[in-house]
């Protein structure tokens, strides 16, 4: 048994990842229920979108990604990871993704919740840069109301939906 997985080691083609950066902006809808209110508190967003990832590729029309990503949503800062960030290369000039992972809000203090979405990618619009637009959902980040300034009565937790699309431009190294 030894002997099979040294083999199988030493035949192995060597692992390589594709490191890159998204430069872009961001469009966001935040709907947030308040611990103390009937009505949802709505408003809506723009700002920068920044990530950083590295890529592999597992068949010869898919690849799986992480990746880090920073956006600002007006004066609230989102960081999401995108732990399971899968994509389908339909031709040489055109991929489409989908992805799940975590994202944190930074509040007085911070929510936490899902992230998830879908995308597309034009490559190579340039030599080395891609085009992407991603639909992007943080589904029910919660913030603990823990502060004495925080809403008194109703639920312990603030809950947050964003709805959100990131056009950027991709580079890979």
């Amino acid at each position: 048994m030894r002997t099979a997985i040294l083999t199988a080691t030493l035949l192995a083609l060597p692992a390589s990842a594709e490191v890159f950066v998204d430069v872009g902006v961001n469009m966001s809808r935040i709907e947030s229920t308040i611990a103390n209110r009937a009505d949802t508190v709505n408003r809506n967003e723009t700002g920068l979108h920044l990530g950083l990832g590295a890529r592999r590729r597992i068949t010869e029309r898919s690849d799986l990604s992480v990746r880090v990503e920073i956006d600002t949503l007006g004066s609230d800062l989102l960081l999401a990871v995108r732990a399971l960030d899968y994509r389908f290369h339909v031709s040489n000039r055109f991929a489409v993704s989908g992805f799940l992972g975590a994202a944190r809000l930074d509040l007085a203090t911070p929510a936490y919740g899902y992230y998830l979405g879908a995308g597309g990618q034009w490559k190579d619009v340039t030599p080395g840069w891609d085009l992407s637009l991603d639909l992007r959902v943080g589904d029910k980040v919660a913030r603990d109301n823990l502060l004495p300034t925080d809403p008194q009565g109703g639920s312990p937790d603030n809950f947050h939906d964003i709805y959100g699309l990131s056009v950027s431009m991709s580079h890979r190294f």
